[in-house]
């Protein structure tokens, strides 16, 4: 209670700072009514220029602002655009009603939807090209009491951006990660809850260890990024195509690696646990909060402890933490006393290097730009493979992971808010997730 007590202390300190400003020739567009907007046909929509620039303009300024989703949500006086940067949703401007019929018509148009639908959601997607980069925008509409909510993920087609270095993780922990990947068979799982960076880091791995000579099939839900060299397969419940479906046929291709996007349930578990035990790497995920609970989450699956403790061979739990913006942040100071309310383990070094957000143009007034990796890493070596076959509590298996040098993700957290790498916010964050 005191971390949440903490945070929200310090959230009701930032005002809301975070809408911009927005050009006169756009905003004029607010002010005229649409002709378009009842527009049901593909031919009639795509005469309405404005529309189409519109709709171009936001997602322009998304990607100039780094955003990873815009929200379009209808509301009884006023479309509301919202962001989604660095993790957060940031509120960008209000906009008349009459525009949103005649936005989400166009964007349904791209992404190859039904216009005429409004009763059911509707997912799809396109691809864009912003400047020297490329995107595939995924779509999401689902109907709302008001009006249909729009929602499109923005996804960079690159896959330079898939690597171990990139996550933002230290240097060590990429090390561990390395070594843990020179294992030829086994499972590997990555834990965190939704948001958390699962799905990159896996990319990464995936990249990082295939290779000409080897075979790679992933089933996603949905693939989200297209990678050359790997076969995917996308999941569709609809009509049977579920995770243990596809995986069962993956087996008879003769792969070298198998990423399974999420291991849901107990039949996706034991075909994941056979492939492993035949030879195969096996790269999955779970949710979870930490390493050692992802363990406890697949016994609580079904999955016999002996099975769990013969094919784990790494556990990796991660979050992502908000990093100060470089331009601006400022030197704080250390007060002891408040980091002892919300971390009791920590022990003064006397070096600690504190540093606080302010806000600047360059991150939106939010003290906040960019974010990395905070990742704890546990392998599964004989004394842990013997306490998963005692069924033993998360306790003592935690207890014997960190006497061989395992690094929670509070610690590695403390270690990054004490180097002046992240602000106290960021802290108070993720040790609100973690209790």
């Amino acid at each position: 209670m005191a971390i949440l007590r903490s945070l929200f202390r310090k959230r009701s300190k930032l005002a809301d700072t975070n809408a911009f400003e927005i050009p006169a020739e756009v905003t004029e567009m607010t002010e005229k009514k649409d002709e378009a907007t009842d527009t049901t046909t593909a031919t009639a929509a795509k005469k309405n220029n404005s529309t189409e620039d519109f709709l171009d303009y936001w997602i322009q300024k998304a990607v100039e602002m780094r955003a990873s989703d815009v929200h379009f949500e209808r509301y009884r006086t006023y479309v509301k655009v919202r962001y989604r940067i660095d993790g957060r949703l940031q509120t960008i401007k209000k906009l008349p009603v009459h525009l949103h019929s005649g936005l989400v018509t166009r964007v349904k148009i791209l992404a190859k939807l039904k216009i005429d639908e409004k009763r059911v959601p509707q997912d799809g997607r396109f691809s864009l090209v912003h400047g020297d980069k490329k995107f595939d925008v995924r779509v999401s509409i689902l109907p709302g009491y008001l009006g249909e909510c729009l929602v499109m993920r923005l996804l960079q087609s690159n896959s330079d951006l898939f690597s171990l270095q990139n996550l933002g993780a230290r240097d060590k922990d990429v090390q561990k990660l390395e070594h843990l990947l020179s294992i030829q068979n086994g499972i590997i799982v990555v834990a965190g809850p939704t948001g958390s960076g699962k799905s990159t880091t896996l990319y990464s791995i995936v990249k990082k260890i295939s290779s000409p000579e080897c075979k790679v099939i992933t089933v996603e839900d949905p693939v989200e990024y297209q990678l050359e060299g790997i076969n995917q397969v996308s999941v569709n419940e609809a009509i049977g195509m579920t995770f243990a479906t596809a995986l069962r046929s993956m087996l008879r291709q003769a792969p070298n690696i198998i990423l399974v996007g999420e291991i849901r349930d107990k039949e996706t578990a034991e075909i994941a646990i056979r492939a492993a035990l035949t030879g195969h790497l096996v790269l999955s995920t779970v949710h979870a909060k930490d390493t050692v609970n992802a363990i406890t989450r697949l016994l609580d699956l079904g999955i016999p402890a002996y099975l769990v403790a013969a094919t784990l061979r790494g556990v990796l739990s991660q979050r992502l933490i908000r990093k100060l913006c470089p331009n601006c942040a400022r030197e704080g100071k250390f007060d002891l006393a408040s980091l002892k309310e919300i971390a009791p383990e920590y022990k003064a070094m006397g070096n600690e290097h504190i540093r606080e957000p302010v806000g600047c143009d360059q991150c939106l007034n939010t003290g906040y730009k960019g974010r990395q990796a905070v990742m704890e890493i546990l392998p599964v070596n004989e004394k842990i493979q013997r306490i998963i076959n005692q069924r033993c509590d998360e306790d003592k298996l935690r207890q014997q992971a960190q006497s061989e040098g395992m690094e929670t993700l509070r610690q590695i957290a403390l270690e990054h808010y004490t180097h002046g790498e992240i602000g106290y916010e960021a802290l108070l964050t993720l040790f609100a997730e973690m209790s």
